[in-house]
């Protein structure tokens, strides 16, 4: 619990109150590579903040997966905007390889919301960071050559290469597989 407690409370300011009543109320869950935690067409009723493992998020087009995210350990996992609003999902997440989770339930969440101002803060912080990011994705996705791409990915996730197999980071990237491994083979990265 020690990640998570930090992961919020360096995104956040939280009382120790707080903080320890919130994350009381996370539970542990382990899935095996393949789970899907999120269905388009269902509500998320569950937020994950991931202890180990790897996840993609992905939606289909003509049976094919655009991958649009993938999460890591000390990440948190769910469709947010499913979760937020108990709409249903509009694309699949999916555990690439064994995981392990902390879990709560939206009502948990929303009563902690409503019982800790600061887990309310929390939550506002941590959606302007995600809306940083996913501007920062676009914006990258739709001016930065292929070269680019890859290396920026490299430069924050090399970590990752030997987790993901190399036809979903092309994909990720909007790449074709086989320039990607040309890239793998002859970019350095700084």
């Amino acid at each position: 619990m020690e990640e998570l407690k930090k992961i919020i409370t360096d995104t956040h300011k939280v009382s120790i109150t707080a903080l320890n009543d919130f994350v009381a109320q996370w539970e542990i869950v382990s899935f095996a590579k393949k789970s899907i935690l999120s269905i388009p067409e269902k509500k998320d009723k569950y937020l994950y903040f991931t202890i180990s493992g790897v996840q993609k998020a992905y939606y289909l087009v003509d049976g094919k997966q655009c991958i649009i995210s993938f999460t890591q350990d000390n990440h948190f996992t769910c469709a947010p905007e499913s979760f937020l609003t108990q709409k249903p999902s509009k694309y699949y997440f999916e555990c690439i390889t064994d995981s392990k989770f902390y879990r709560i339930s939206y009502d948990r969440f929303i009563d902690q919301t409503a019982k800790y101002k600061d887990i309310q803060d929390f939550l506002i912080e941590a959606l302007m960071g995600l809306v940083n990011n996913i501007t920062d994705r676009f914006i990258k996705q739709s001016t930065c050559s292929i070269e680019e791409k890859y290396k920026d990915f490299m430069r924050y996730n090399a970590h990752l290469i030997n987790s993901i197999p190399h036809k979903d980071i092309a994909n990720f990237l909007g790449i074709n597989p086989t320039n990607f491994s040309k890239l793998l083979n002859k970019v350095i990265i700084d």
